[in-house]
């Protein structure tokens, strides 16, 4: 457990890196609900569907995070049975698709429509996007109340020789 903490504390000290391999990311991703898991024990599931031609792609640094921390704080942690999060990584013609998705309590649609543009997590990630790729990316949140929400996310592919610009 203080292992796991060390690495996620040390992860969120490094806010000098703009990009990393998405296996960093998702490396971080699981140390993170190892930690989660302490809380919710086994109410709170993980899966993960990654393409290995995914694995060494460059994404922004702690993209996931903050989607992986609002499934769990607004869809999975009101669920008394608990919930999965799954993230699923695919890439196609030159792309990048992300998506986190949890089977959790759903976003009411009234709420949804602001996401992207208010609150913290979401609206973060959005810009940072927007700031990084302009109008090259899209991310998208579907949810329907009492089954969940899948954000999903498609970028550039970003060679690894770009490691450099962190």
């Amino acid at each position: 457990m203080v292992v796991k903490l060390s690495k996620v504390l040390r992860r969120l000290l490094r806010k000098h890196e703009n990009f990393s391999a998405l296996r960093d990311e998702l490396s971080f991703i699981e140390d993170y609900l190892s930690i989660e898991v302490i809380r919710f024990g086994d109410k709170l599931r993980f899966e993960k569907d990654v393409a290995d031609d995914t694995l060494d792609m460059l994404v922004p640094s702690m993209l996931l995070q903050p989607l992986v921390e609002n499934s769990i704080k607004h869809g999975l942690s009101n669920k008394v049975e608990g919930g999965t999060i799954r993230i699923h990584c695919r890439r196609s013609e030159s792309r990048l698709h992300l998506l986190v998705e949890d089977d959790g309590v759903g976003i009411p649609e009234a709420k949804l429509a602001t996401l992207l543009d208010r609150g913290i997590g979401v609206s973060n990630v959005n810009e940072r996007l927007k700031v990084l790729f302009g109008n090259a990316y899209r991310m998208w949140i579907d949810s329907q109340p009492g089954k969940g929400t899948r954000i999903q996310i498609e970028v550039p592919e970003l060679q690894s020789t770009l490691a450099a610009v962190s």
